[in-house]
């Protein structure tokens, strides 16, 4: 007579070629995401949004590493008016805080800087 006891739920479940790869899944977007937050730090210059509009929106110079392409002028207009380009770098106006945090995620931006004085 057998004493075999039957294979736990967690023991079915790492068999499951199904369940690994969704794990996998999982844990590459868990870690692509945990870079993106980290490459993030540091990219918006200090002082940048030190003075806010009436609205708490302010002006940012957002530099590139090549010289932006429709794509990259529609994606940030999503987060304020575009002002102008020179070269690799787009002018941005009335951007928010929500807006910088969003621009410093994404990872084909290279900088976050204040407009120099006019």
């Amino acid at each position: 007579m057998s004493t075999r006891t039957a294979p736990s739920t967690w023991a079915r479940a790492l068999r499951s070629a199904t369940l690994r790869r969704i794990a996998v899944v999982v844990l590459a977007v868990l870690l692509y995401q945990g870079w993106i937050g980290f490459q993030a730090i540091g990219k918006a210059e200090p002082g940048l949004g030190d003075t806010p509009d009436e609205r708490g929106r302010f002006d940012v110079d957002v530099v590139l590493g090549f010289v932006p392409e429709r794509y990259h002028i529609l994606q940030l207009q999503n987060h304020g008016r575009i002002a102008g380009t020179d070269d690799m770098v787009v002018h941005l106006r009335g951007v928010s805080p929500s807006g910088v945090d969003a621009l410093a995620r994404e990872y084909w931006i290279d900088a976050l800087v204040a407009p120099e004085p006019e």
